[in-house]
């Protein structure tokens, strides 16, 4: 039997959540990787395993590129692989009653990305890509005062939608 790398289920994932989250067929798709988890600047949490924690971002943020692919024209396909992640704020060891530890936000504990995508139309030919695309949204904590700012990974996830917008909407049109 062929065993599928968690690299894999985490693609295979994405793309399925993708399909139950939308009432209609989806125009474009996503398909997000994520590259060398375990080496990402900051991906940690306070009360979950590395590897829960990581398939919550990678859900969260694998969903948002999904939602946002969604919007493309049929047939387009978006391709990201994501190289680093810093979340934002910083887990910080408060002794708590049961000795977890928090995520503290600060200003200098900015949200960073770094990933290489690519924009194909229906018929395989890229329209756009690029290596090392860098996010980083320094303002995060002022602009999280938003009713959507209690969604996980709000910050970073702010970020994915503006550069889809920027970068991918804009030069479509």
């Amino acid at each position: 039997e062929p065993v599928m790398s968690s690299n894999g289920m985490v693609k295979l994932g994405v793309m399925v959540s993708a399909l139950m989250l939308s009432p209609i067929a989806i125009a474009g798709e996503a398909v997000v990787e994520w590259k060398s988890p375990e080496k990402y600047t900051d991906i940690r949490s306070g009360d979950q395993s590395a590897k829960s924690m990581h398939n919550s971002v990678a859900k969260s943020l694998g969903g948002e590129f999904s939602g946002l692919a969604a919007q493309l024209p049929a047939g387009y396909r978006l391709s990201v692989t994501v190289t680093d992640l810093d979340l934002a704020g910083e887990v910080d060891p408060i002794p708590m009653r049961q000795m977890n530890e928090v995520r503290v936000l600060k200003d200098i504990y900015f949200p960073r990305m770094i990933f290489d995508y690519q924009l194909k139309d229906a018929r395989g030919a890229v329209l756009q890509g690029q290596t090392d695309v860098e996010l980083k949204d320094m303002q995060y904590l002022s602009s999280m005062r938003t009713t959507r700012s209690s969604e996980s990974f709000y910050a970073e996830r702010k970020m994915i939608r503006d550069w889809f917008s920027k970068q991918i909407t804009a030069s479509l049109k």
